[in-house]
């Protein structure tokens, strides 16, 4: 043990004069005569002096100055080192995905090698394995001090990526000068990596290198593989004996985060074939930390956006094939329904078109859209059956996988000599590929293929006879799907099976994969925005700036600029796994003298556990002095807990000056400064629309007035306390849904005069491409239960309109939609209103990207109209925070009027009133 302040110890030598001079300081007994015995006797002293202090307290009140003065001299406890520390230190700590399952103790020693050298006097040298989120390698730090080098440790995290030593090799050459003396210490993963030779050959000049490493086999990582079936490995170092470990099925919640559903039992070392991989978005090793432990999955969190395109006669209730394929697409994913002309603008991902002719410009549109990408699933029927007598040519003929023979096929009836058909096993490279194939799904009718040479490349199902049931080809950079059925029960008995929804929902979330990689050898693909990054804990967070687009994801391996996570957006995001393209785990070989964890310990600061029983005896000291003088009644008994319950705070003290992370604060940041907020839809386009409108309302209001926001969050209702926020904006889309507690929750907001501006979105506009009717049935829906009060429509003569600017239109990204508030009694009232609705999507019109600018525009008037939306939200702010306090303004002119008139009538100047 040693001591940073040793000169405080001198006041250690004060003790002695200090217990002379407490006991002096009682008054010395005098003698006094009195005239009588019997008034001597009658005397009761009120308040007693001892003679001396008693030796208890002395000794208390000593014990508790020599703890000050021992803490003051802060006194650290140095652990014993089975080695003479090394005057140059050089320290390489591997922050690595491999390294999160031993980070805390990585982080531990090696701040106990770093200060056991800076005590001694010499040079540290601090070098990190793995880029930072920019790419770069980090430069070398040299601390100063043992506090300097805590403090950079406590700010370090591990990535999720692996580490590049092949750029370390090239920093320890730039430090070949200075490694002939130095001692290097690798806290390494213990993983094989590109540039292991090039490091060792770097670190051959040094003077001695030692290498820690920790237990091995504790480094898991999952992969996933999807053939026929899918299946996992849970991989690690050769040799190392076989765990079992708990499996978690995830699946992708609307706001962007992972929920645990199912849960299975996986071996290390054995692939094992997974249960209902449909049902899953990803799966987990909870035990596992960080990226290592977790595989995201493609299937169900594609979500694509659908159109169904209605002809005339085929919405018929129970018989139309409309009516089938929307029960069947209602369990898999939200779709759009309408003509090419109202599906094409909204660029669906997929069209389902049924039976039915098209147009010649209708045609050429279609094409056009399939050949850039889209992916066109036509059904059967009797006009095509009719257009298959002739022979097609053109535009129909590219529209069709395969050619058609004319005519339809009878299977059973009573022309017919056959029976119906069942259907044959799916292939295994099809989307259909493990599905099980129901007995009573037969097909009594159906549109026959002209043999070809390649006819069976372009065959995903078949019947048992051989005849094909669904076929494909690839047309320009899309796809085209043809069912030689109807959709509805009169050809087949397919659409009343529960195996056509799960054929639809195949097609719909895994044909567009398939689809791009048959073309990714043809045409260049688009690239691919991150959406969702995974960090060290397993959560699925925003990417940061620092993250690029993916190119191709074929052949794509994790690294700094392309971490684990989800990339395409949200409608369309592929993933990215830890395990995607990379070799299988290995040991690294030694660089040095292999030296086993744990043996190094860090120092451990003493003063803290001094300090805090030193102050419980001063205050355990006041407290009986104050009993002694009577002022108040404190028993030994009472004392004597008091002292051994601050005696034994010491090993919490002790245990809690270890931790070098701050704690938590338990105020919500909310309560700390004003912000807005808005209530999240899960729809991630709108949210992040709707956060941008926010923060470039907020830059907006800040630049023009004293008040200062800070940044706008989202918040969900029911789970986030509403009441710091003092206006809530509300995107209202056709997916809005709110539970019982979140409409208590806003409820409670509204009476206790909180704000809520609600917004329909331009649902129903010309920018919208909708008749709104899903979105105000929803907006009816949600709103239900709500407090709010009879609506009018916003004027000019509100308060709304001149709280600060004037204005007369209140546009967002569309101008001439209505808004409506509170309706008030009367004038004089100063209510304000609780709700605002409107359409005019104001938020898109606020919202500012990263660059400063606006991405996206407002029609017709543009950046007029711009000007206008941010005066309408800087005045709604402003009502929200201060009310109808230019209420009073219609007042002025009577009270000028007022004025006036008490000149003309006073000559003083004075109102005839204030007369005596």
């Amino acid at each position: 043990m040693t001591f940073l302040s040793p000169y405080l110890l001198l006041f250690l030598l004060l003790l002695p004069a200090l217990w002379w001079l407490v006991r002096a300081i009682p008054p010395q007994p005098r003698k006094q005569r009195f005239p009588s015995l019997v008034l001597l006797r009658s005397l009761s002293p009120v308040r007693q002096d001892a003679a001396r202090t008693p030796l208890w307290l002395l000794l208390l009140r000593l014990t508790a100055l020599t703890l000050l003065i021992l803490a003051f001299s802060r006194p650290l406890l140095i652990p014993r080192q089975d080695r003479q520390p090394p005057q140059k230190l050089v320290l390489i700590l591997d922050d690595g995905w491999a390294a999160i399952p031993h980070w805390e103790e990585r982080r531990q020693t090696a701040l106990a090698l770093g200060e056991a050298t800076l005590r001694s006097g010499g040079q540290v040298t601090l070098l990190l394995s793995t880029p930072d989120a920019d790419g770069h390698m980090p430069r070398p730090f040299q601390p100063a001090d043992r506090a300097a080098l805590q403090q950079f440790l406590s700010g370090l995290s591990p990535h999720t990526w692996p580490g590049d030593r092949q750029a370390l090799a090239r920093q320890m050459q730039g430090l070949a000068q200075d490694l002939h003396e130095a001692t290097v210490i690798s806290l390494s993963d213990g993983l094989a990596q590109p540039g292991d030779d090039a490091l060792r050959a770097a670190l051959h000049p040094a003077h001695h290198t030692d290498d820690i490493r920790w237990p091995r086999c504790d480094l898991i990582r999952l992969s996933v593989q999807q053939n026929r079936q899918l299946t996992a490995l849970a991989e690690t170092l050769p040799d190392c004996p076989k765990r079992t470990l708990r499996l978690l099925g995830m699946t992708l919640e609307k706001d962007g985060h992972l929920a645990g559903r199912s849960a299975a039992s996986l071996s290390t070392g054995t692939r094992h074939t997974l249960p209902d991989p449909d049902q899953a978005d990803a799966f987990s090793l909870p035990s596992v930390p960080g990226p290592a432990g977790m595989v995201l999955l493609p299937g169900r969190a594609e979500q694509h956006r659908v159109g169904l395109l209605r002809t005339s006669g085929d919405d018929t209730p129970l018989t139309g094939s409309s009516f089938y394929l929307a029960r069947a697409m209602q369990a898999i994913t939200p779709y759009q329904e309408g003509s090419l002309d109202s599906l094409l603008p909204r660029h669906p991902d997929i069209i389902i078109a049924t039976d039915g002719s098209l147009s010649g410009t209708a045609l050429k549109d279609m094409l056009g859209w399939v050949r850039k990408g889209g992916i066109l699933i036509r059904f059967a029927g009797p006009e095509l059956a009719r257009q298959s007598q002739q022979d097609m040519q053109g535009d129909e003929a590219a529209l069709l996988p395969v050619p058609l023979l004319s005519g339809m096929r009878q299977l059973g009836g009573p022309m017919s000599w056959g029976s119906p058909q069942k259907l044959a096993p799916f292939p295994a490279d099809t989307p259909f590929a493990g599905l099980t194939v129901p007995d009573d799904a037969t097909i009594s009718r159906q549109l026959l293929a002209q043999p070809t040479d390649d006819l069976s490349r372009h065959v995903w199902a078949t019947l048992t006879d051989g005849t094909p049931l669904v076929t494909a080809r690839q047309e320009g950079q899309g796809l085209i799907i043809l069912f030689h059925v109807t959709p509805t029960a009169d050809w087949s008995s397919l659409p009343l099976s529960g195996l056509f929804p799960q054929m639809m929902e195949r097609l719909v979330t895994r044909t567009p994969v398939m689809q791009k990689r048959d073309i990714s050898d043809h045409a260049p693909s688009d690239s691919l925005a991150p959406w969702r990054i995974l960090n060290s804990d397993k959560t699925l967070v925003p990417p940061p700036p620092t993250v690029r687009p993916v190119l191709r994801m074929d052949g794509q391996s994790v690294e700094a600029l392309h971490p684990v996570g989800f990339y395409g957006g949200a409608a369309q995001h592929h993933p990215l796994n830890l395990a995607d393209h990379q070799p299988p785990l290995a040991d690294e070989p030694a660089l040095g003298q292999i030296r086993p964890a744990g043996q190094a310990v860090p120092e451990r600061p003493l003063w803290p556990i001094l300090m805090l029983p030193a102050l419980g005896l001063l205050l355990l000291d006041l407290l009986l002095s104050l009993a002694r003088s009577g002022l108040f009644r404190f028993s030994r008994s009472a004392a004597l807990c008091l002292g051994i319950g601050l005696l034994g705070i010491q090993p919490l003290q002790a245990a809690t000056t270890d931790q070098t992370a701050p704690a938590s604060q338990s105020v919500p940041p909310a309560a700390l400064a004003i912000r807005l907020a808005h209530v999240q839809t899960g729809d991630s386009a709108t949210d992040d629309a709707v956060q941008q409108g926010l923060e470039g309302l907020t830059r907006f209001l800040n630049q023009r007035s004293t008040t200062h926001l800070d940044s706008p969050v989202g918040v969900v209702p029911g789970q986030d306390d509403l009441a710091f926020y003092p206006l809530l904006y509300w995107p209202i889309t056709p997916g809005t849904r709110l539970d019982a507690a979140g409409r208590a929750a806003l409820k409670n907001y509204i009476q206790h005069n909180g704000m809520i501006l609600i917004d329909e979105m331009g649902a129903g506009s010309d920018m919208d491409g909708t008749d709104g009717h899903a979105t105000r049935t929803a907006l009816r829906a949600a709103t239900e239960g709500l407090p709010i009060p009879p609506l009018t429509t916003l004027n000019d003569q509100h308060t709304l309109s001149h709280t600060f600017y004037l204005l007369h239109d209140f546009p967002g990204r569309i101008a001439g939609q209505p808004v409506y508030v509170a309706r008030q009694g009367n004038e004089d009232s100063e209510d304000v209103s609780p709700v605002i609705i409107g359409n005019a999507d104001w938020a898109h019109a606020w919202a500012v990207d990263q660059n400063g600018e606006h991405p996206f525009a407002v029609i017709p008037d543009g950046e007029s109209q711009r000007t206008l939306a941010y005066r309408f939200g800087f005045n709604t702010i402003i009502y929200a925070l201060t009310g109808n306090y230019k209420n009073d303004q219609r007042h002025y002119p009577e009270m000028l009027k007022r004025l006036r008139n008490g000149d003309d009538d006073s000559p003083d100047g004075t109102d005839e009133s204030e007369a005596p």
